[in-house]
């Protein structure tokens, strides 16, 4: 395992992609060019607009050198397995945020 990938209130290893990119001294830019995206796309995934595909995600762990369970998305930290809107059901929201209507 490598040193100082825990961080308070982690998963042991766990870590994000902003997180694991920044331990390499990479830029969003150069983490884009090795994984074949924008860096636009790179952006998105940190801030959790969106995730990465499959292939993408395979592409993403790789390059920054860790296993995918390794990876951790941002709608992955702190997202609760029910929702009280729901009544207990499970959400289907990635992200748990709830939206005034």
């Amino acid at each position: 395992m490598t040193p100082g990938l825990v961080g308070v209130g982690e998963v042991w290893g766990v870590r994000t992609i902003r997180e694991l990119r920044e331990a390499r001294g990479w830029t969003q830019l150069r983490l884009a060019i090795e994984v074949g995206v924008t860096p636009v796309t790179v952006y998105n995934w940190e801030r959790g607009r969106y995730e990465p595909k499959a292939s993408q995600f395979r592409a993403l762990a790789r390059a920054l050198g860790v296993s995918m369970d390794d990876i951790a998305l941002p709608g992955d930290l702190g997202r609760q397995d029910t929702d009280q809107d729901t009544g207990g059901h499970v959400s289907g929201r990635r992200s748990g945020r709830v939206r005034d209507a």
